[in-house]
């Protein structure tokens, strides 16, 4: 039963990654509002196709004219979105189907907890996914969104690490360092800012790199309205409506962060990679060489005036560098 639990586990998170990434995919195509309705599309269970559905959607949504690509993109998230809920609640089916004949096991609480925590979790990004069809895009709502689907994907990451054949018990005389922890927020904080980013289409604010409009200290940023001014419900927030002001300090913010994330993660990948443990060297280089990547991605972005491949990518190795941080501190707790 431990052997198939975890190559579900280890499917559910690959899918999950899928969704992320192709969610990221959804935002930078313009296509989250693909479906100006939800669940379904158009009023359908699918993108309309016959005549007869065309004209039923311009008769139901004037002001939403029907774009094939745009509502097959969005309805193709939601179908995997759906399939990763499915298979979530067939994990806490199981948790609590096998909790009597492990409750003698070291793993009791994590094969119990962790499905319960994930089947609330992916129930809650159900209503952000509804949130932010039916609030149009607010950055607020995208954001979260974003921040849930990477709170999946890491929790379900670690459920399939301590579902790994292969791991030893935990080691109570190594605790979490404080620069560990820095880090960890940091780096949580940069992935906010860059979902903040995306939500306010802001990628551009600055389209000149490593200068922002030929100035080490952009003179035109406005990180008030960027940062603290609450943009109400109502609108239709598609490809944002922030000043450009604002959108500069949203993107010299999330650079700045880029920069400190890098030294600061840099500098703990480097110290693990002196460990004498091979399991920690190991998750260090992971570590490195997802950091490196995201950083070089970053760069390339902005020459490429946001190239949508790339700016998908950046979005993965977000997540795998997430997911590396994740596997660093597994491997220091567990000898």
């Amino acid at each position: 039963m431990l052997k198939h639990n975890k190559k579900l586990v280890a499917f559910t998170t690959l899918l999950a990654f899928c969704v992320v990434v192709f969610g990221a995919y959804v935002r930078l195509s313009d296509a989250g509002l693909g479906c100006p309705d939800w669940p379904g599309c158009y009023g359908y269970f699918g993108p309309p196709s016959s005549p007869g559905e065309l004209a039923d959607t311009e008769k139901l949504f004037p002001d939403q004219p029907f774009n094939s690509t745009k509502a097959w993109t969005e309805m193709v998230h939601r179908y995997l979105a759906t399939t990763l809920g499915f298979l979530i609640l067939i994990l806490f089916y199981f948790g609590i189907k096998n909790r009597s004949s492990i409750q003698q096991t070291t793993n009791t609480d994590n094969k119990t907890m962790l499905p319960t925590v994930l089947l609330l979790l992916v129930v809650f990004q159900g209503l952000l996914g509804m949130w932010t069809v039916t609030l149009k895009v607010h950055p607020m709502i995208v954001l979260a969104h974003l921040m849930g689907g990477m709170s999946t994907l890491a929790l379900l990451f670690y459920f399939y690490k301590k579902l790994t054949s292969s791991s030893l018990p935990v080691d109570k005389t190594k605790k979490i360092t404080g620069a560990l922890l820095i880090g960890f927020i940091l780096l949580i904080i940069q992935i906010m800012l860059g979902g903040w980013t995306s939500s306010n289409y802001a990628a551009l604010g600055c389209p000149d790199i490593p200068l922002c409009y030929g100035q080490l200290w952009p003179d035109n940023m406005d990180f008030s309205t960027a940062f603290w001014s609450w943009q109400s419900f109502g609108s239709n927030y598609e490809g944002g409506l922030l000043p450009s002001s604002a959108k500069t300090a949203i993107h010299f913010t999330h650079r700045i962060g880029a920069v400190i994330t890098l030294l600061v993660l840099s500098a703990l990948g480097i110290q693990y990679l002196r460990s004498t443990s091979g399991n920690i060297r190991t998750a260090a280089r992971y570590l490195l060489g997802a950091l490196i990547t995201q950083f070089v991605l970053g760069i390339i972005m902005v020459w490429s005036s946001i190239n949508i491949v790339l700016a998908t990518a950046h979005n993965g190795f977000a997540a795998l560098l997430l997911l590396s941080f994740i596997n660093l501190l597994y491997a220091l707790k567990h000898r």
